[in-house]
């Protein structure tokens, strides 16, 4: 009989505690909308909510290359800059996270997920606001208005990217002011970013060292892995030297730059591309024909001034948006095999006032592997 009671006791404390589960997640869908519910869970713009990344920085420290960007966005949507530093900071340590994209689908340099970027309001929007939308989508700035997201098109480039470092703090400033509005605090904007103590916490406490004792450095979040410089340059593609054409004459056709690859055939799909030098971006696009790029595929082209310009071809996606000022070794893409490219690799060009010249003269100082069949190259490599 004292068996079948204290059975009968436990059963009754299972059942309580199963309804006790029901009443609060029935109590969670009535309080909270499909957003909220994307936030609370760390899954929505901060999704990921990151602390780690490729770089170290001080508590006080912020890569002065984005200030004026941080700047832009915060006069644009009356906020501090200080706190787009600190947001972006602690979603993806200014950019270095790899890759940018979360367990639950929070995507970009400010982790935004989907249906929050593009608006709820979309069809397929639902849970944790992964939804199931075509890149088209997402980047289509007349869903956007029509779903109500919070994407940006800050460059003017006619698309709204999570991946375009201006698209995603202008679309981060414009998530935390909308939040700032409603709650009329810095710290209510914050918890509509990612409802979160705790990050609100390492947020506000980066902000404040910004305020209170900011360190600029020379060094911009996304700067590529291994990067050495040499005479104020730095090696296009940090993890690979193999140059497998040179510049020159080959195959009946003229070569205007150099090709590097791993040794490995395909490795090198998706690896860093890194500034030669100091300088501010002239050109980002896909090469279409009649462009002056045609089949280049998605192609930046730098400009360092005095005449002199960098080109960095067949990329694997969009690359750093036109307009931004880099630093030698600051990441401007990602080596691909786009446009009329047989095989992932980075053609990369140095160009004299409009006319191309021979790499090498600027390259001579690295450690490179040379393919023996190529022309123009080994009087140049020591």
């Amino acid at each position: 009989m004292k068996k079948f009671l204290l059975g009968c006791g436990c059963l009754a404390l299972i059942i309580i505690a199963v309804i006790g589960s029901v009443v609060f997640l029935i109590v969670g869908v009535l309080f909270f909308d499909e957003g909220d519910f994307e936030e609370m869970t760390g899954g929505g713009p901060g999704g990921q909510y990151s602390w780690g990344g490729e770089a170290s920085f001080a508590d006080n420290e912020v890569p002065e290359q984005y200030i004026p960007l941080y700047k832009e966005a915060a006069n644009e949507y009356e906020l501090d800059w200080e706190l787009l530093a600190a947001v972006h900071r602690v979603e993806t340590v200014f950019s270095t996270l790899d890759p940018m994209i979360s367990h639950v689908g929070a995507e970009g340099h400010a982790q935004f997920m989907p249906c929050s970027w593009t608006g709820w309001a979309h069809p397929t929007c639902d849970g944790l606001g992964k939804g199931n939308m075509s890149d088209s989508e997402k980047k289509d700035v007349d869903l956007i208005e029509k779903y109500g997201g919070y994407g940006v098109d800050a460059n003017g480039d006619g698309i709204a990217d999570m991946w375009d470092i201006e698209d995603a703090i202008f679309s981060m400033a414009n998530l935390l002011s909308s939040h700032y509005k409603d709650k009329g605090t810095i710290e209510g904007a914050i918890l509509g970013y990612n409802h979160s103590a705790e990050y609100v916490n390492d947020v506000t406490g980066f902000m404040n060292n910004y305020k209170k004792n900011l360190v600029t450095v020379n060094h911009m979040g996304n700067q590529g892995n291994n990067i050495s410089l040499i005479s104020n340059k730095a090696w296009p593609v940090p993890n690979a030297n193999y140059i497998t054409s040179c510049f020159g004459s080959r195959w009946g056709k003229t070569h205007n730059g150099i090709d590097v690859t791993a040794g490995e055939p395909g490795k090198v799909n998706g690896y860093d591309t890194v500034a030669l030098m100091d300088g501010k971006v002239a050109v980002s696009m896909y090469g279409e024909q009649g462009s002056g790029f045609g089949g280049y595929g998605y192609v930046v082209l730098i400009d360092h001034g005095n005449g002199i310009e960098t080109l960095y071809a067949h990329l694997l996606e969009p690359g750093i948006s036109v307009g931004r000022q880099v630093k030698a070794g600051d990441i401007i893409g990602k080596v691909g095999n786009s446009g009329a490219s047989q095989g992932a690799h980075l053609h990369f060009e140095i160009r004299e006032n409009g006319n191309p010249i021979n790499p090498m003269e600027h390259l001579q100082d690295f450690d490179m592997d040379v393919n023996p069949n190529g022309s123009n190259c080994e009087a140049y490599v020591y």
